[in-house]
């Protein structure tokens, strides 16, 4: 499922920022990254063990009398990852009155989202929101986590419609296993307060809708799209630029001017990546030049061996030793060999692993671009401009 036009991951950013909103509807959703698409992946292995029939036997039991694990049950590197979010999401349901796994709460035409575990505890008056991170390069804490917030006000709108009351008392848990130190954490509020968040999420999407929304910078503009674009971050990078530098600032202004940094750096890290793209759709349309001034270069190529198979068959068939827990890389094969035979070196192709957008100099024609390159021997046919070499055989 799409994510929601105000999606809860994003509700940091766009109730401090709702101006972000508009200004992100010129850039469509960019392609989940590699680290993205693994957390989804774990998400859909622990929603399945969670939703699945649990067997009566321990796991250990059910190996000893099937001779293996309980179908479903997660193995290896899956299993070391999620096993405080299972562990903790099990004890939980086992106590819980009502429970709801991975189940997608529509709250409005703009708003909805997907908890990954929700809890009702009738005897404790409790409503529990579980949410799982996967990455490690931020901690998240449960406190005032806006994500949380949304889910939690979701559910209680639902729980209000269907039985007419709600669970007075909130409790955010986030389970993140690559924190070691605190892999589980969880804090409580009330519902009252989950309500109070609510009216202000409701405001600011009003806000957003009416166009014109007051653009915010701050530590939310990390996952913003719209970052090379926005008015407000150009604002403060001409203020830098214009600035005497930092060795003239007061001490008292370095901090403020320390957490504009992290900014701009993602301000400047995302132009690049727009100003590259363009560029290369350009380049694929026979505009080298789409970006004025600025064209693509090749990265410097890496030597690699184009048939790996047929590497190591001649090297066995000529009794070379080209082999040390995985194929030797081409540099390391002609160190080892000085006369490495001819049947291998045309098997060499220097490879380049893609584009660099640089500043033309003046009076320089577009270089032409041409992604990978035979060392030695031609290739059969050579297909440039981001293609792929293809050998026939």
């Amino acid at each position: 499922m799409p994510h929601a036009p105000f999606a809860p991951s994003s509700a940091k950013r766009w109730i401090a920022c709702p101006g972000s909103f508009a200004l992100g509807l010129a850039y469509p959703p960019g392609s989940d990254s590699e680290y993205a698409a693994e957390g989804t992946r774990l998400h859909d292995v622990a929603a399945k063990v969670l939703t699945a029939p649990r067997h009566p036997m321990s796991d250990s039991g059910y190996v000893k009398r099937h001779g293996a694990l309980p179908p479903g049950t997660p193995t290896g590197e899956d299993a070391r990852v999620l096993k405080p979010y299972l562990d903790y999401a099990r004890l939980r349901i086992a106590n819980a009155s009502a429970y709801a796994v991975e189940e997608t709460i529509h709250h409005s035409q703009m708003l909805w989202g997907t908890p990954d575990l929700l809890l009702m505890f009738q005897a404790e008056d409790l409503l529990e929101v579980v949410d799982l991170k996967t990455g490690q390069g931020i901690i998240v804490e449960p406190e005032e986590n806006d994500q949380a917030l949304c889910y939690a006000y979701m559910a209680l709108r639902r729980i209000t419609e269907d039985i007419g009351q709600w669970p007075k008392r909130v409790r955010l848990t986030i389970v993140q296993p690559p924190d070691e130190e605190r892999p589980v954490k969880s804090w409580d509020t009330t519902a009252a307060h989950v309500f109070e968040w609510g009216a202000r999420a409701e405001a600011a999407m009003a806000l957003a809708l009416r166009g014109g929304a007051p653009l915010q910078p701050g530590d939310h503009c990390r996952f913003c799209n719209a970052k090379p674009t926005c008015p407000a971050l150009r604002g403060e990078a001409l203020a830098a630029i214009e600035s005497d530098g930092p060795a003239k600032l007061p001490v008292a202004m370095l901090p403020v001017w320390l957490d504009k940094a992290e900014r701009l750096e993602g301000f400047i890290k995302q132009l690049r990546e727009v100003a590259h793209e363009v560029a290369s759709i350009g380049m694929a349309n026979g505009n080298p030049q789409a970006v004025p001034g600025y064209v693509l270069k090749p990265k410097r190529a890496t030597r690699s061996w184009a048939d790996e198979e047929a590497v190591l068959a001649i090297a066995r068939k000529r009794k070379i030793k080209i082999w040390q827990d995985k194929l030797m890389s081409p540099k390391m094969a002609e160190d080892t060999h000085p006369n490495l035979p001819e049947e291998l070196t045309k098997l060499i192709v220097s490879v380049s692993s893609g584009t660099n957008l640089v500043r033309l100099k003046e009076g320089m024609a577009p270089p032409a671009i041409e992604t990978l390159k035979p060392e030695a021997n031609p290739m059969d046919k050579l297909m440039a401009n981001f293609e792929l070499l293809k050998y026939r055989r």
